[in-house]
């Protein structure tokens, strides 16, 4: 059975379910609503949601189907007028039966999130449906979860899950040596070793002093810097996307919420990063820069604060893309902020395309999707707005500086800019002395 693409849109009193069936068999459609629950079948779609609010099935229904654009239009009554059915548009959280969580709890369920952000700020500173209808969640989940073993992936709950797979194609995507066997400890200080092996010098002074060339990375328009909240929609391959998703429930505790929004900034960032220096045009490196960049699918990376996400982000910025350079980096972190600030929906259609590009990457990105973006994708949809706005306000309170990234930036800018003085110095002396022995030459012919 297919899962039809649709859209909900209320006002006070109805609810109106827009589905996109074209090939649907209109003479065998059924449709059932009551309570939260709403099922549509006609040969070969098939849709279960759970909704937000109560409708009812009643003489004020009313269904249309408009052949051209293959869409059945139907519009119920809200059980309780002048409610407001909230999350219309989070796709996947609509999608029913709701499933058992493949995420394991540690110690409790967290029934608001935002509570794990509540001091985020601070610390930083511091330091029921139709059982006749199929399951619409055909999931099936591929890892295993190893006692003792390191873990990685979404909420840091996977093991062996890459045992499978040759080293050869692993590191085409990951850093991080033998990932099923590195304990989780040793990847921070792994990853910052690997980071002063491979930066280099003479590119990032070469980018310093050629500041042409950085220029319109600098002072592009980037899409989130003129969008506005109320403009935000999801296009037909975003639903497609998001409608194929299974609807799980993710049983996490503080510190768990807490880490993934560390990792959502550091991929965040990633992304910005792409965006920005192809000027919006993502090109066949766009999933290698964004899968580099984030030490989150690069290093399996969990950070313990926001400040170390961010030295993390600066320090591969310098080391690995094209253009290697403090103030784009800078820039980054400011459009990272911009993109919370768009919340939580923005967030995810940021999500979506690093999905696509993953999927269309020449190398095994696929890998990433399943072990982070798919369910980063699902938990967003159901994460509160709180906690978006929460992980922007802390942000405010990072101030990343070129000593704490330990790649000697300050003394090498001094270097550079004193090897462009004495240049200067050096031209200035060699055209004035150009000069005097044109004089020169001028006073002996007019002697002769």
């Amino acid at each position: 059975m297919l899962t039809p693409r649709f859209g909900i849109t209320q006002t006070d009193e109805v609810v109106t379910i827009i589905i996109h069936a074209p090939y649907a068999n209109i003479k065998d459609a059924e449709m059932y609503a009551d309570g939260i629950d709403f099922l549509f079948y006609s040969t070969p779609y098939f849709l279960k949601l759970q909704l937000p609010g109560k409708i009812k099935d009643n003489d004020s229904f009313s269904g249309t189907y408009d052949c051209d654009k293959g869409d059945f239009t139907l519009s119920f009554s809200k059980v309780n007028k002048g409610e407001h059915f909230e999350n219309l548009e989070m796709i996947t959280s609509l999608l029913a039966p709701k499933k058992k969580s493949t995420v394991i709890p540690n110690i409790e369920v967290i029934g608001n999130p935002s509570v794990a952000l509540a001091d985020m700020s601070e610390n930083n500173t511091n330091n029921s449906g139709n059982n006749c209808f199929p399951s619409q969640d055909n999931f099936v989940g591929s890892a295993t979860n190893l006692i003792n073993s390191p873990k990685y992936g979404f909420a840091n709950k996977i093991s062996g899950a890459l045992a499978a797979f040759e080293d050869i194609w692993i590191k085409e995507i990951i850093d991080l040596p033998t990932p099923d066997v590195t304990p989780e400890v040793e990847r921070k200080s792994l990853r910052e070793q690997r980071e002063l092996n491979d930066f280099s010098e003479e590119h990032y002074m070469a980018d310093l002093m050629e500041s042409d060339v950085m220029k319109p990375c600098l002072i592009y328009q980037a899409e989130w810097d003129t969008l506005q909240k109320d403009q935000i929609a999801f296009s037909k391959a975003e639903i497609d996307l998001l409608k194929e998703l299974p609807n799980k429930e993710y049983l996490l505790n503080v510190e768990d919420v807490e880490k993934l929004c560390f990792n959502l900034v550091d991929i965040l960032y990633a992304n910005c990063y792409n965006h920005r220096t192809t000027f919006g045009e993502n090109s066949s490196e766009s999933g290698w820069t964004i899968n580099k960049l984030s030490s989150t699918l690069c290093w399996f990376q969990n950070f313990a604060s926001l400040d170390e996400v961010i030295t993390a982000c600066i320090r591969r910025a310098l080391c690995y893309p094209l253009h290697r350079n403090w103030e784009l980096s800078i820039k980054l972190l400011e459009d990272v902020k911009k993109v919370l600030s768009l919340g939580r929906k923005y967030v995810v259609k940021r999500f979506c395309e690093i999905h696509s590009l993953f999927n269309n990457s020449f190398e095994p990105r696929y890998i990433l999707n399943q072990l982070y973006i798919k369910d980063f994708l699902i938990w967003l949809q159901t994460l509160p707005d709180s906690v978006i706005e929460s992980v922007y306000s802390a942000l405010s309170n990072v101030h990343p500086n070129k000593e704490n990234m330990g790649l000697e930036l300050v003394e090498l800018e001094m270097a550079a800019y004193s090897v462009q003085e004495d240049f200067v110095i050096e031209n200035a002396i060699h055209k004035m002395t150009n000069n005097i022995e044109a004089l020169s030459m001028n006073g002996d012919k007019q002697k002769m």
